[in-house]
């Protein structure tokens, strides 16, 4: 074998260790790290917002507002019962589009995860049921929340009183007790967030839907 043709052989036999030494060094680690992505892009995805507001006076006795984003695809029901039992409903195709996960993150930022039930106060006519469902990555979770009057909440709240036990006064001296303003302003963002969601039509179609249910009563 000549000088060249031996140069020649070695160089390719230290391109192919080469090759095959990278490749355990990181092509093996970028497939691991490929495979995962590709694992979490096919995993089932889900998010599920709905609110729920009854009525125990006026028109309109119940509104379903209901939003859904399932592995990408968004969709959007309003449902509306009369007092004279008329049902009415507004859907919104599904698609594909991030507008429910938006909604979602929006929720999110509002507190839908860390609100918890109130007991009624203010304005009791009305209530208020929200619920939050999550799939992602074969893990899921699930939320509900129930109140009244969020201006109530927003602006009043009442108060928590912090009572103070010394050893030596048995008695605590109620003219003296600290207390906390429960203001909590989330719960009607929360209630607006539903219903500003959607395309201008989607909640010209909701409008108009309360207006016939208002006149048929």
């Amino acid at each position: 074998m000549s000088r060249r043709s031996f140069a020649t052989t070695f160089i390719l036999i230290a391109v192919a260790v080469g090759v095959v030494t990278g490749w355990l060094l990181f092509g093996k680690g970028e497939a691991d790290r490929y495979g995962v992505v590709q694992r979490v892009l096919q995993a089932p995805s889900a998010i599920r917002l709905s609110l729920v507001v009854r009525h125990a006076k006026g028109p309109i006795v119940e509104e379903d507002y209901r939003m859904a984003d399932l592995n990408g695809v968004s969709s959007a029901t309003y449902r509306a019962v009369g007092s004279n039992g008329l049902t009415i409903r507004v859907e919104s195709l599904p698609r594909e589009t991030y507008d429910v996960s938006f909604l979602f993150e929006k929720t999110v930022q509002d507190g839908i995860w860390e609100l918890r039930s109130k007991p009624p106060r203010g304005d009791t006519s009305t209530q208020y049921t929200i619920t939050v469902y999550q799939l992602t990555d074969n893990e899921h979770g699930t939320h509900t929340m129930t109140f009244t009057d969020p201006h109530y909440w927003a602006t009043t709240g009442g108060r928590q009183f912090h009572i103070h036990l010394d050893r030596n006064k048995p008695v605590p001296d109620l003219l003296f007790m600290k207390s906390t303003a429960l203001v909590e302003p989330r719960y009607g963002l929360l209630v607006d967030d539903f219903r500003q969601f959607g395309s201008a039509p989607f909640r010209a179609k909701i409008a108009a839907a309360q207006a016939r249910l208002r006149a048929a009563s």
